[in-house]
């Protein structure tokens, strides 16, 4: 056994100790590239979700009798519906790239 610096031993295979920390610049680009896209479609699907809720709310408050107002109504209507529709474009490519496409 070598003293080193200190007084202390010095272990010999230091250096081949296991790290029992996980390697996280291992795995294929496309797992990495699926975890990213994952995470993307979440935060869209927040954004979205939260910008319907902000419709409904518009629509509500636009509900009046005047033609203006009706049209302003209808659009805002047709812009929720389109909302819910890319909610379920993207609830599809996550559960593609999820669970679904893992088999």
């Amino acid at each position: 056994m070598r003293i080193g610096w200190g007084g202390w031993p010095v272990i010999a295979d230091a250096e081949a100790m296991y790290s029992f920390a996980h390697d996280l610049s291992g795995g294929s680009s496309t797992a990495w590239g699926q975890v990213l896209a994952c995470r993307e479609i979440g935060e869209a699907l927040s954004m979205l979700e939260e910008a319907g809720v902000t419709l409904v709310s518009l629509i509500d408050a636009s509900d009046w009798r005047s033609a203006g107002l009706r049209a302003l109504n209808e659009l805002l209507a047709r812009v929720r519906d389109d909302t819910a529709v890319e909610i379920g474009n993207l609830e599809v490519r996550r559960w593609e790239l999820g669970e679904g496409g893992a088999g």
